[in-house]
């Protein structure tokens, strides 16, 4: 056994059939292994690198997709596409969508450029909207002629959607098929149902249509855009160079994120399964992170101006507030550590620019959870410290004495460690409300007695979206939350005061 102290590195949970199995005890890794490696140090970029400010005051920037020209187009989560050109972000956005729905976690949010966009100049992106006052997902596709985006064609529409469980990526594979993430639009049960579209990821053809090899074209009932199943909220997919394996980052419930190596037509199991749980039939995380990390876009580096990440899977963290790198040989996990951790705030996009360096987005625009400065949104670039200066200014890190970030201790019975690790994700710092009601004012809507507490924080509720914490937290624990909550709801009294409330409480 390898006993590893170092507080920066990434703590992922369960490297499922695999040969290594990593176990997370309160800032170390411990590496069970039979021939593994030992994880490398984290924060290696391989060399001394600088961050360079690329852009300032955006608002959730979602996605970023590079043209063959070197203009880099950003959408904004509340319903413009802008471009970098030139080295500045243009005033005029290249588009407003009309009828995009923002709203916590919706509006505009993937982008992917044609694979032949130097000829076709066509450009798609997936945003959410309401019709009948139930809010939807679709693609739209868009043909770009002087930085505006004119002629939209929707590709598909009518995907369910919930202001948190939306997804999505999207990614164009090697042969030119564009492929779709779905969230689980915060109904669990879609995730398994082949005749809905959520939880899902989708398979197409550039203009829409059915590839005639989608595994499920001919199963009755079945929706033949699915590629694969039993999602819950994926964010990012990438594809391996060399292999053309595809690989999708997910959120899980109650913590228990993942990285999903994704084969035509499996079922990845939510809602019937999650965390390091497995099932005939179904397929377990090539990686699993407890504590959560939020894992949002993803890509593969294929530059040279990083060697040592060269084939390397990057993946931009939210709650985890940096970029996770994976190393991979194939679908065997060698190593997995943290990048800029806790530098710059929460990490949505990662990019491979077509200089080799490694532009990211922050997204601090994310209520509850973001915490934005006068300057922010951004976005960043990693550049090597031995190539000349480019003259934009070195962005500035949030730095460790702003805000202290309270250790999560999966084994305590105190609330103060609980609320912020389990609750706050979704009722907010100390229950007072966030993407959720306050657990605080006395209203108990579906539990009178502190036995339906307790039976509601261990088996959840489903049609609400609450995730179920039987399998994570002890009976003590949940005894824990039930006293707290009694003890604050007369009063409405929010106030943990031995508790420090870090500044990302989700993992969405």
């Amino acid at each position: 056994m390898f006993n590893y102290i170092n507080s920066e590195i990434m703590q992922p949970v369960g490297l499922i059939r695999k040969a290594a199995s990593f176990t997370l005890l309160a800032g170390a890794m411990h590496v069970c292994a039979q021939s593994n490696p030992p994880v490398p140090p984290a924060g290696d970029f391989g060399e001394d690198v600088r961050v360079e400010i690329v852009a300032t005051r955006l608002q959730a920037p979602w996605s970023l997709a590079f043209v063959p020209d070197g203009r880099l187009f950003v959408t904004e989560r509340p319903g413009q596409v802008r471009v970098f050109e030139h080295g500045r972000l243009l005033d005029k956005p290249a588009l407003i969508v009309p009828e995009v729905t923002p709203n916590v976690k919706m509006g505009l949010l993937g982008m992917a450029a044609h694979p032949g966009f130097a000829t076709n100049h066509l450009l798609y992106l997936a945003y959410n909207y309401t019709t009948n006052g139930v809010p939807k997902l679709k693609v739209v596709r868009y043909r770009e002629t002087g930085n505006t985006l004119i002629e939209p064609h929707t590709i598909i529409q009518n995907i369910p959607a919930f202001q948190n469980h939306t997804g999505c990526r999207l990614r164009f594979a090697p042969d030119g098929k564009l492929f779709i993430t779905t969230g689980d639009a915060n109904d669990p049960p879609l995730a398994q149902r082949l005749e809905s579209l959520a939880g899902k990821i989708l398979r197409l053809q550039d203009d829409g249509s059915i590839p005639a090899d989608n595994p499920f074209l001919n199963t009755p009932g079945a929706r033949p855009e699915i590629w694969s199943y039993g999602h819950r909220n994926p964010q990012g997919l990438a594809f391996q160079p060399g292999t053309g394996f595809m690989f999708a980052p997910e959120h899980g419930p109650n913590h228990g994120d993942e990285i999903n190596h994704i084969v035509k037509g499996e079922n990845y199991g939510w809602p019937v399964i999650d965390h390091r749980a497995d099932k005939p039939g179904m397929r377990s995380p090539l990686l699993e992170f407890t504590p959560a990390v939020g894992p949002a876009a993803a890509t593969f580096y294929r530059g040279d101006v990083f060697p040592a990440l060269k084939g390397n899977l990057l993946v931009g963290c939210l709650r985890g507030e940096g970029i996770l790198r994976v190393e991979l040989n194939r679908t065997n996990v060698i190593s997995a550590t943290r990048l800029l951790h806790r530098k710059y705030g929460r990490i949505r996009e990662v990019a491979e620019g077509p200089d080799g360096f490694i532009y990211f987005t922050t997204s601090q625009f994310d209520p509850p959870e973001g915490t934005p400065r006068p300057d922010y949104d951004l976005i960043l670039r990693v550049v090597p410290k031995r190539l000349p200066e480019s003259g934009m200014p070195l962005a500035a890190e949030w730095g460790g004495s702003e805000t202290a970030v309270a250790s999560f201790d999966p084994d305590s019975t105190d609330a103060a460690v609980l609320i912020p690790g389990y609750c706050a994700p979704c009722h907010g710092p100390g229950l007072r409300g966030g993407l959720q009601r306050t657990l605080l004012d006395g209203k108990r809507l579906f539990a009178k007695d502190d036995e339906g507490m307790r039976r509601i924080i261990r088996s959840g509720l489903g049609d609400k979206g609450m995730p179920g914490f039987g399998a994570a937290l002890t009976p003590a624990q949940v005894d824990a939350l039930i006293q707290f909550i009694k003890q604050h709801e007369a009063t409405g009294d929010p106030l943990i005061t031995n508790a420090v409330t870090p500044r990302s409480g989700s993992s969405l």
